[in-house]
Order: structure tokens, then C-alpha cells, then sequence
């Protein structure tokens, strides 16, 4: 497996041309680029730049993050203005990735904003039929650009999609090529706790196209929130189990550290990229997937 960093990490002290710099020095395979950092490279730097970096460094990109879908997205409904902006982020990613080599989008079902645990309104049916509809319009968009797209579940109640046998389901029924998982050890828990990962063997191997590795404080379910995430060596997620199962598959693709920790940001991004790296790969070496 391979040792790959999200900017979440340092979202609040850091830049894209930081990350790259410091990735790069403490031995990270991959970056996950996010979409809101790489705009504000872009206003100093040029798309061709960016490549020229990752043509010329070790670190690669991987995984663009990340597209956040809505319910009416591609309905006839849809708001035009909320369309054309996230229509026009999809593509603008899909034509700097063919560029910089970077072939992968985490894209998220629909949620409700705050509070977490309000349920997410409609029937499954309801549901299914919003992603799968997104998922094919989208994903036959993605194939020119050779792009894959990385459908992620996230366990709050307040998402569209909590479990791994919900997201299964669409991604079947989808029935493309190009669009398939990414499997966040976190968002699986938040799924009533769940700390069980088996249901990843149901899924095709080789439409695992990425891994978000993470723990979390063990705080009450109703205080359970993103910012709650923390690096690999302490916390509630059983990293151990969700290391087995990935073996046990088969799985040889990058496993990605992604927190929102705003006391992370607090720091410097030297202290928070090599912390990143330091716990990734031992927890990985560790449990014999690096």
C-alpha cells in the first residue's frame, strides 16, 4: 500500500505549495488535493506548473477533494446558479487533473447541515434513485477525461448514505467502470459506532479506489463530529481491524491521512505534515501494509 496525505490536515495554517514541499520531504507517495487550496495556488501559479512539480518529485497527486452533491443536482429543478457552479467546479477539476495526472474525485452524497443527527429526509428509494442518477450523468462525463470517481459514504445520520451496503447498492446499480469507493474508517464508524469492517469484502476490489485512513476521540454519539478526528495511534476507531480487512482483500492502492482538527491548524505545517507522516507509517508499518 501506499502513504498518502489530504490537505484537510493543515487546511487552516497551510497552502497547496506548502503541502507539496513538505509531503515531498517527509516521504508521503501521494497528495490529495483539495479543491478550495488549489484555487488559491492557481491565482500565483499555473496548471503547468503543478505538473512540471509532480513530474519532477517523487509525491504524486491523488484524489481530488472533493465534490459535495444535492439532491436536486441534474434535476430538472435544479437551481441553475448552485448547477453551474458545481458543474463547472466538476469539469475545471476533470480538465486540471488530465493535465497534472491526477485521475481521481472523492465525490459525497447529499446532507443536511448541522445539527449531525437530524436524519436525512425521503425514502431509500428516494435516495438511491438521487445518487444513481448523479453517479451516471457524472461518471460518463468523468471516462473523458479518464477520470474515476470515489463515492463515499459518511455514517451520520444526516447523510444520504450511511453504511457500505448502501453505497454498494448504488455503485452497482451505476454499473460503470470509473465509479467506485473511497472507504474512510471514520465515516464507517459513524455509523452507530460501527467498528466492524467487513462489509468491505462485499464490494469489487477493484473499485476500491481509495482509502482515508483516521481515528477519533471516543467522546458521546451526540458529540461525534468531524472535527472530532485524530491521527492513527490513539482513539475509538479499531485501525487494526480496518487494516486486516484491507489485506485480507487484497488492497494495494493509497491509504490517505484526512483530519479537520482546527487544533492541527493552530500549529505549523511543518508540526502537522510530519505528526501525519510519523503516525500513518507506523500505524502501517505496523499492521504490515507498508
Amino acid at each position: 500500500m501506499f502513504i498518502s496525505y489530504n490537505e484537510a490536515c493543515a487546511l487552516g495554517c497551510s497552502t497547496l505549495e506548502k503541502d507539496l514541499e513538505l509531503c515531498e520531504k517527509a516521504g508521503f507517495d501521494y497528495i490529495e488535493i483539495r479543491f478550495d487550496m488549489l484555487m488559491d495556488y492557481l491565482k500565483s501559479h499555473t496548471v503547468e506548473q503543478l505538473a512540471e512539480y509532480f513530474a519532477s518529485h517523487h509525491i504524486k497527486p491523488h484524489a481530488f477533494n472533493a465534490l459535495y452533491l444535492y439532491p436536486e443536482f441534474l434535476r430538472e429543478n435544479d437551481d441553475s446558479k448552485k448547477k453551474t457552479f458545481l458543474l463547472g467546479q466538476f469539469l475545471h477539476a476533470c480538465e486540471i487533473g488530465a493535465k497534472i495526472g491526477n485521475n481521481y474525485m472523492i465525490v459525497v452524497p447529499p446532507f443536511l447541515d448541522e445539527p449531525n443527527y437530524v436524519p436525512f429526509p425521503g425514502t431509500d428509494e428516494e435516495k438511491d434513485q438521487n445518487c444513481i442518477r448523479m453517479l451516471q450523468e457524472l461518471g460518463l462525463i468523468a471516462k473523458r477525461y479518464d477520470m474515476k470517481l470515489c463515492f463515499e459514504l459518511v455514517g451520520f445520520p444526516r447523510s444520504s448514505v450511511r453504511n457500505i451496503e448502501h453505497a454498494r447498492r448504488i455503485v452497482e446499480t451505476v454499473n460503470l467502470d470509473n465509479v467506485g469507493y473511497v472507504f474512510d474508517a471514520y465515516n464507517i464508524y459513524l455509523y452507530n459506532g460501527m467498528n466492524d469492517f467487513g462489509a468491505m469484502t462485499t464490494v469489487e476490489k477493484e473499485k476500491i479506489f481509495a482509502i482515508h485512513l483516521n481515528s477519533a476521540d471516543d467522546v458521546p454519539e451526540q458529540e461525534r463530529k468531524q472535527e472530532k478526528r485524530c491521527f492513527l495511534g490513539s482513539g475509538v476507531v479499531d485501525c487494526a481491524k480496518f487494516f486486516s480487512v484491507l489485506k485480507s482483500i487484497g488492497y494495494e492502492g493509497m491509504c490517505s491521512i484526512e483530519t479537520f482538527r482546527p487544533e492541527h491548524w493552530r500549529q505549523t505545517p511543518e508540526q502537522v505534515i510530519q505528526s501525519a507522516y510519523d503516525t500513518t507509517y507506523s500505524a502501517m508499518k505496523q499492521h504490515g501494509c507498508i
